[in-house]
């Protein structure tokens, strides 16, 4: 079981090169926000044309807080007051939404609900965080994590729980592309292999959270050695994004019967797939050639059309 560690206040994270629509700012803030504010964030988020047509006192009736809080959770977002939010809220109305098969809001999954409901919301909520992910990510953290990745003599790859399959995922994708890498999901080996990096190496942490313990201790560690660290979590006010040189932005939406973990998942895809092509664009000949060398292994252990058929034969 992994732990967790307490995020430290104070700390904004880097947000993208234009200044970011308010409901993603929104949605950046969420992991930091105390419960009242999240109850805040949520109706602001679920219906944006609705709140502006609201006083803060009336907004905060609505949700049940008091009005200082509705002020303390702009400040939050990274907003002078309230009426800094109503204006961002107006310039955001007028425009244009991206195409969503459904309504990207907090609509949520219950018991009784049939599988076309499931499937419709899921598609909309990954689509949504896919999305969210890319108007969100860094772009120019984005490059310096795949220089770092592109000329480092060997690359760390931490991830623990549900992190690990992106860890390992991660891992398979670069070493098409020739670089020397390796996943490390049991927390102990990837202590030791942080102990042994050294200038020019990397490491990279996945944790949705930015707060599992033993990701956190595995890339400070390999910092502390003199590697190059990138973080990719869901909060850029997280100890892990905080240690790190680098930190790339991966969240998604948590509904019953999925945790942080499993939502943040295909954004973090999303950004590892990115941050991979670009590593393979710094080096073409290196990618071409690592890809020829490999390409026909596949096809050598494909099963032929009539192998079934020649193994049931009559001996």
């Amino acid at each position: 079981m992994t732990t967790r560690i307490p995020i430290e206040p104070g700390h904004r994270g880097l947000l993208a090169p234009d200044q970011p629509a308010v409901t993603d700012q929104i949605r950046l803030a969420l992991p930091r926000l105390s419960p009242s504010m999240l109850l805040v964030a949520r109706r602001v988020l679920d219906d944006p044309e609705g709140v502006a047509s609201l006083s803060a006192a009336q907004l905060a009736a609505e949700v049940g807080v008091s009005q200082p809080t509705v002020t303390r959770f702009c400040q939050a977002v990274g907003l002078s007051s309230y009426q800094a939010l109503l204006l961002h809220i107006a310039q955001e109305s007028g425009r244009a939404q991206e195409p969503r098969w459904i309504s990207a809001g907090y609509e949520e999954i219950g018991p009784e609900d049939d599988l076309e409901h499931v499937i419709q919301v899921m598609t909309s909520v990954d689509v949504d965080a896919m999305q969210f992910a890319a108007r969100s990510l860094d772009r120019a953290a984005l490059e310096e994590a795949a220089a770092v990745v592109a000329s480092a003599r060997s690359v760390d790859v931490y991830g623990a729980g549900a992190s690990a399959v992106i860890s390992n995922e991660l891992e398979l994708r670069m070493l098409g592309i020739g670089i020397q890498i390796r996943a490390w999901t049991a927390m102990h080996s990837a202590l030791s292999s942080a102990a042994l990096r050294r200038p020019g190496d990397a490491a990279i942490a996945i944790s949705a959270s930015g707060r599992t313990r033993e990701v956190y201790d595995a890339l400070s560690e390999a910092k502390s050695r003199g590697a190059a660290t990138i973080a990719v979590t869901g909060d850029a006010n997280s100890p892990l994004a905080r240690v790190a040189d680098i930190h790339l932005t991966a969240i998604g939406r948590e509904m019953p019967y999925r945790t942080a973990s499993f939502a943040a998942r295909h954004a973090q895809l999303l950004v590892l797939d990115v941050l991979y092509t670009r590593v393979a664009q710094r080096d073409p000949q290196r990618s071409a050639e690592t890809l020829a060398a490999t390409a026909h292994i596949p096809s050598t252990h494909a099963l032929r059309a009539n192998h079934r058929a020649e193994n049931e034969a009559p001996r």
